[in-house]
C-alpha cells in the first residue's frame, strides 16, 4: 500500500462505517485512477477539492435524511432528524429575540429622551425573520447567513464596548450550538422543513418576542417555561425526535441561567426553572417504534 492509498484511507475514516463497508474500496480506486507516478504515490496528498467533498459527504452520511442514500441504519436517521429539529429550535429562538429587537428598535426610535442614535447595524437583529422564511422556502444557504448575521451583530458590539468574552459565550452557547445544528442538519438532500405548520411555530415565537420585548430581561426565563411546556407536549404525544431536540435545548440552556443563578438575579424564579431544565434533559424519551419520515 503507497502512502496516498493509506492517506486517502484515512481520510475517509471521517465517513461512517456502514457507508464506507459498501463505497471504500470503490472510492480509493477512483481517486488512485489516474495517480500512476511512484512519486505521486510515495509523496503526495489528497487534494483539497477531494477533501471538502468527503466532508460534505460525512455530514450528508451521518445526518443522513434517507432521501438519496440506500442502507441508512435507522439510528442514523433519526440522529439526522433530532439534529434538524434542533436547528429549527435554535431559529425559532432567534426569530423571538428578532421579535424582542423590533419592539426595542420601537420604543427607542419614537422615544425622544433616547440617549444614543440607533445604529443602522441593529437591523441585523431581525435577520432570523429572513432566515427562517428562506429556510421554509428551501433556499438553505441564505438561510444560514442571514441566521448567522446576528453573531456578526454581537461581536462587532463586543469589540467596540470591550465586553465579557466568556460571558458572552455563556448567554450565546443555546444560540451557536443550534446554529452550527441548522448549518450541519440542513445540508442539499436534506428534505425542506414543513412550511405549513411551522408557520405557525414562527409567528407564535415573533408575537412572543415581540410581547417579550416589553419586560426587560425576561428572555431567558420565558424560553426556559417554553421549553418545559414543549417538553411535556412531545413526552405526550410520544414525539422521539422532538422530545430528543428539546432535551438537548434545555441542557444548552442551563449555561445561562447558572450565570443568573451565581449573580443572585430573580433566585426564586430561576431556581426551579433550572431545575426542570435538568429534569427535561435527563427524563426519558419513548423510543421511536418505526423509521422517520424523510418527506
Amino acid at each position: 500500500m503507497s502512502n496516498l492509498e493509506r492517506r486517502y484511507r484515512w481520510l475517509l475514516r471521517v465517513l461512517p462505517k456502514w457507508y464506507r463497508q459498501d463505497r471504500e474500496e470503490e472510492m480509493v480506486g477512483i481517486f488512485l485512477a489516474d495517480r500512476t507516478d511512484d512519486l505521486d504515490l510515495e509523496h503526495s496528498w489528497p487534494g483539497w477539492g477531494e477533501t471538502g467533498a468527503i466532508l460534505g459527504l460525512a455530514v450528508r452520511t451521518h445526518l443522513a435524511a434517507g432521501a438519496a442514500l440506500t442502507s441508512v441504519p435507522a439510528r442514523v436517521m433519526w440522529r439526522g432528524e433530532v439534529v434538524r429539529v434542533l436547528g429549527m429550535i435554535g431559529l425559532l429562538l432567534g426569530v423571538f429575540y428578532a421579535g424582542a429587537a423590533i419592539t426595542n428598535l420601537s420604543v427607542a426610535y419614537g422615544n425622544p429622551e433616547w440617549a444614543q442614535p440607533i445604529s443602522w447595524w441593529r437591523l441585523l437583529e431581525l435577520a432570523p425573520i429572513v432566515a427562517f422564511a428562506a429556510l421554509l422556502n428551501g433556499r438553505r444557504t441564505p438561510a444560514k447567513i442571514a441566521a448567522f448575521a446576528p453573531v456578526v451583530l454581537t461581536v462587532a458590539t463586543l469589540a467596540q464596548t470591550g465586553g465579557h468574552v466568556v460571558l458572552w459565550v455563556l448567554f450565546q452557547l443555546p444560540g451557536i450550538v443550534t446554529f452550527l445544528c441548522l448549518c450541519l442538519g440542513f445540508h442539499r438532500e436534506a428534505p425542506t422543513p414543513p412550511a405549513r405548520r411551522l408557520l405557525w411555530w414562527g409567528g407564535g415565537a415573533l408575537l412572543l418576542g415581540v410581547l417579550g420585548g416589553f419586560a426587560t430581561g425576561t428572555g431567558l426565563l420565558a424560553i426556559a417555561l417554553i421549553t418545559v411546556v414543549v417538553r411535556v407536549v412531545a413526552f405526550v404525544r410520544g414525539d422521539f425526535v422532538l422530545g430528543r431536540a428539546v432535551s438537548l435545548f434545555a441542557l444548552l440552556q442551563l449555561a445561562p441561567l447558572a450565570f443568573l443563578l451565581v449573580g443572585g438575579e430573580v433566585l426564586v424564579i430561576v431556581l426551579p426553572l433550572a431545575v426542570l431544565l435538568v429534569l427535561c434533559a435527563v427524563a426519558p424519551v419513548r423510543k421511536p417504534s418505526a423509521r422517520p419520515r424523510v418527506s
